[in-house]
């Protein structure tokens, strides 16, 4: 890390000292959304082998293999996606699970397109695979894979704030389109606290602090990045009612910064949070939810 990294990441977490409340249903509703329904399902289903190499890098958890690595680049294609090799393709439609998405209640979105109709954007080794965003004119589907099944069903998140000027119409350097959990694949308790975007091609590095010191580097690649750290279900000592016993939830690690560099390790943008509910987790779906209050700026 750069002086001026190091720096502009100081800065940022000293700016995460605010008060929690008024986030208790905002982080039960976005960070464990499904969670108590697969809490009891995922133990059965996560026996997974590892089918695709990984080489990880000890700055920033890039893989090194040169079929799923590449630099960021500008989309190949009119679509704004990028052009897929054989085993990008083949990763895309295990995210998919080989099939349509699913809306936000599991139901089949097959208006939405097919598993051939998405694209790998970009992904990052994690245990036991890979930690990877998918994506089709429509939108783009977050997932952990081996390579050959995924840990939750391929929820479709339209993209945010597009216009007539395309998947990268957006003005600033980089634009955050989702904060939310993911599934791990090493244990149905262990989660990826992730954080996708879109970056222009002046930016070649992307790093995330979130609160509590935790930072860390994304993957860019084709014009889009990805980055996590790690967290765990714990027991809901807060649940009531006839469902409560066993009941699950996540501890909610807020967003601080995500910062966009390039070549030369200069700052280019920074994006913090606006709206304290983005802290603890967005997805476009919050635009259009009508309880998400107040508006999150991620929406405009």
């Amino acid at each position: 890390m750069t002086d001026q990294m190091f720096k502009d990441a100081l800065t940022a977490l000293a700016e995460r000292a605010e008060p929690a409340d008024g986030l208790a249903a905002r982080a039960i509703r976005t960070a464990t959304r499904r969670r108590r329904a697969a809490a009891a399902a995922g133990a059965a289903g996560l026996a997974l082998a590892v089918a695709v190499p990984l080489t990880i890098t000890a700055g920033g958890g890039r893989a090194e293999d040169g079929a799923l690595s590449k630099p960021s680049a500008p989309p190949q294609d009119g679509r704004g996606l990028p052009d897929n090799s054989g085993q990008e393709l083949a990763l895309a439609r295990a995210c998919m699970r080989n099939g349509p998405p699913v809306g936000t209640m599991g139901e089949s979105r097959s208006d939405m397109g097919g598993a051939a109709d998405f694209r790998l954007l970009t992904t990052m080794p994690v245990e036991g695979g890979r930690l990877a965003e998918v994506g089709s004119a429509r939108g783009y589907v977050l997932c952990a894979t081996n390579g050959k099944t995924n840990t939750e069903p391929p929820q479709l998140h339209p993209w945010p704030g597009t216009s007539r000027g395309g998947l990268f119409g957006f003005g600033a350097p980089l634009r955050v389109d989702g904060i939310r959990q993911v599934q791990a694949l090493s244990g149905w308790d262990e989660l990826h606290a992730v954080v996708v975007g879109r970056a222009k091609p002046a930016v070649t590095r992307i790093y995330v602090v979130w609160e509590g010191g935790r930072t860390g580097q994304a993957a860019v690649d084709n014009g889009f990045f990805i980055a996590q750290t790690p967290t765990k279900m714990i027991p809901d000592r807060k649940a009531t009612g006839p469902m409560s016993k066993g009941a699950m939830t996540s501890p909610t690690i807020r967003v601080v910064s995500v910062t966009g560099y390039d070549a030369k390790d200069k700052a280019l943008y920074t994006w913090r949070p606006k709206v304290r509910t983005e802290k603890a987790g967005f997805v476009p779906e919050d635009c259009t939810d009508g309880i998400t209050d107040p508006r999150p700026t991620l929406c405009d």
